[in-house]
């Protein structure tokens, strides 16, 4: 598994320009932990859970209706749906999720660095085979 990060920058708004900062996220998977991933149907288990990006209105998106629900998950995907890091959306692409501060962005890359990408190669190899047969007495 071959991961990179990179710091982005982008500006929203036409008169009150914001910006934002955003953490790419593109992880290189190797045919082992592909065959794993769809053998396992891995693809929808959660990495990180977190919220709403700094470019998205919350409130707007939970208030979106039905057929815009269906449409995004037909076009994007079933994960699409939800701001939570998948394995599907690794496996797509980079995964940029936008910041308000600087602070905030290196924040996330240590905790992808950390906890959740280690996480995810540990998750892969213990689903690489099952476990033997043990007996023992208590």
């Amino acid at each position: 598994m071959q991961i990179t990060i990179k710091h982005t920058e982008k500006k929203t708004g036409m008169v009150f320009k914001k910006t934002h900062y955003g953490v790419e996220t593109a992880v290189t998977f190797n045919e082992e932990e592909k065959a794993i991933i769809e053998s396992r149907k891995l693809q929808f288990d959660c990495i990180l859970e977190r919220g709403a990006p700094s470019d998205v209105d919350p409130d707007k998106h939970e208030e979106r209706g039905l057929g815009k629900k269906l449409l995004t998950a037909a076009v994007k995907g079933r994960d699409a749906n939800n701001f939570n890091l998948t394995i599907n959306k690794l496996m797509k692409g980079p995964d940029v999720f936008w910041f308000t501060t600087p602070a905030e962005a290196k924040n996330y890359e240590a905790v992808l660095k950390s906890d959740s990408l280690p996480g995810l190669k540990g998750w892969l190899t213990d689903n690489a085979e099952t476990g033997g047969s043990d007996s023992f007495e208590l």
